[in-house]
Parts: C-alpha cells; structure tokens; sequence
C-alpha cells in the first residue's frame, strides 16, 4: 500500500477524503476497467495507482497530504 493513503485525521471521511473529477477522452472509462481489471484492482485503484505513479515521474511525490517537489 502507498504511503500517501495514510489519513492525517480520522475525520470519518476515510481514507480517501477528496473527491476529484476530470474530464476524459471518449474510451477512457473502458480503458480504465481494463487496465484495472489486468491488474486485479478496482477501477478507483487503479486511477489513484497510476495518479501517484504519473506524479512521482513528475517530480511531485504526494505523502500523508502534504506536497514534496524534487
């Protein structure tokens, strides 16, 4: 498990306070499902996986809530 998905406060949000939306390709919704279901995860898995993973190639590393840039 990624060390950012460790809650700060238990705020009986859970662990996943912040909802996020964002506008997609066409396809995009089947092509999460399954690349989520080749790697035997759920779909919100899958998005927040690949989310922390595109940061950190990015040089943003997401940890406990807070913001790290390298």
């Amino acid at each position: 498990m990624h060390e950012a998905y460790q809650p700060i406060i238990d705020d009986g949000r859970g662990r996943f306070p912040e909802d996020l939306r964002v506008k997609a390709p066409r396809g995009a919704r089947a092509a999460i499902a399954a690349a989520a279901q080749l790697k035997h995860t759920t779909h919100s898995e899958y998005v927040r996986q690949a989310l922390l993973r595109c940061l950190e190639a990015d040089g943003v590393k997401l940890r406990r809530g807070t913001v790290e840039v390298t």
